[in-house]
Order: structure tokens, then C-alpha cells, then sequence
């Protein structure tokens, strides 16, 4: 009875529920029309807000991935924009920027090249923390982070 729900709804939840959707269907018979919130809370002797309420609940959850109306072969998911894509002006502005990330990296000396790449994730590598770099590469975390800050000067001079 309440294992179709995206969400568990408790047993006396979904008891109740079912006198509100019954009473619903019984005013829509006669009525001629899908009754009202208002309708509702009068039949049960229960607030519109009460009503409201237990009505939600009913609300299910669809898929993105099901298709669009009946013939339709394209998903939800096809059709919703991706608001966290840039368009083409950001992918040409973050080109640019790795261009001249990997342009100061090479200025480096490999030490440094290779703790900045290694501490934030560049040139193929994972990002670390001091420690992991540290142990990876045979030096203490403090030195580490020392040749992180020659980096950045060196960085900074270039």
C-alpha cells in the first residue's frame, strides 16, 4: 500500500489520505466536476488547509528520463537547459585559462611544477592535500607547503 511512494509515507499517513481521495472521487461524481479544496474540507467537517495538506502528499514524483507526452521520444531531460553550462564564450575564456595555467607551470623548476600540479589538480594529476603530496613525493607537509609559496612568487614574477 506504501511502498509506490518516492518517500515512505506512515501507514495512518496513507489511511487517512485515502478517506480525503475517496470523499474526492464521491464529490466528483456528483458534482460533474473535480471538487475543490473547499468542497472537500465542507464533506469531511476539516480545514481547507487540512485538506490542502493531505493532498500534497498524493503529489508523485516523476522521472526525468520518461518521454515527453505520448510519441515523443525525447526526455524532460533533454529539453531542461543546464543552467551551470556556460556557453561558448566560457569554454573559450576557461581554454584560455589552462593555456596560460600550463604556460606558468612550465616556467617552474620541476619541484614546483610538480607540487602545484599535485596540490590543485593539474596536468593529469588528482588534488591533494599538503600531507598527501608530502608522502607521495618524499618530503614533509611544511616543505611542501614552502615549495607551494615559491610557486606562487615565481607564479607571480612570470
Amino acid at each position: 500500500m506504501n511502498q509506490t511512494r518516492t518517500i515512505r509515507l506512515p501507514i495512518h499517513v496513507v489511511k487517512e489520505l485515502n478517506v480525503y481521495l475517496r470523499t474526492a472521487r464521491e464529490l466528483a461524481q456528483k458534482l460533474d466536476h473535480e471538487p475543490t479544496a473547499e468542497d472537500i474540507a465542507f464533506k469531511l467537517d476539516k480545514s481547507v488547509d487540512d485538506v490542502n495538506r493531505m493532498l500534497r502528499l498524493n503529489e508523485r514524483v516523476g522521472s526525468v528520463d520518461n518521454p515527453i507526452g505520448g510519441d515523443s521520444e525525447k526526455a524532460l531531460l533533454d529539453i531542461i537547459p543546464d543552467e551551470k553550462s556556460g556557453g561558448p564564450e566560457t569554454s573559450t575564456q576557461d581554454d584560455d585559462i589552462k593555456v596560460s595555467i600550463v604556460h606558468w607551470l612550465q616556467e617552474l623548476n620541476p619541484k614546483q611544477r610538480e607540487v602545484l600540479a599535485r596540490r590543485f589538480g593539474l596536468l593529469g594529476y588528482e588534488a591533494s592535500t599538503l600531507e598527501d603530496v608530502g608522502r607521495e613525493i618524499g618530503l614533509t607537509r611544511e616543505r611542501v607547503r614552502q615549495i607551494q609559496v615559491e610557486g606562487y612568487v615565481a607564479c607571480v614574477t612570470c
